[in-house]
């Protein structure tokens, strides 16, 4: 019988999210603990991402201005 192609990339995303779970020992929380765990550590690689995107390019041209490369 041949998967279709939505249930073997669920099948993946099911495996990935099992190898997190083992590499961050989130099996043995309780669900509330992961979900709770799940959402700072999504708020914190957010807000890294959000704020590098705001102030990264001001801060690099600033440095470039300031070596003179620019």
């Amino acid at each position: 019988m041949s998967k279709t192609l939505l249930t073997r990339s669920i099948d993946r995303l099911k495996h990935w999210y099992f190898v997190y779970e083992l590499r961050t020992s989130l099996y043995m929380l309780e669900p509330w603990e992961k979900k709770l765990f799940n959402t700072v550590l999504l708020t914190i690689t957010g807000s890294l991402c959000y704020f590098t995107y705001l102030f990264l390019p001001k801060y690099s041209y600033g440095l470039f201005e300031y070596l003179g490369l620019v």
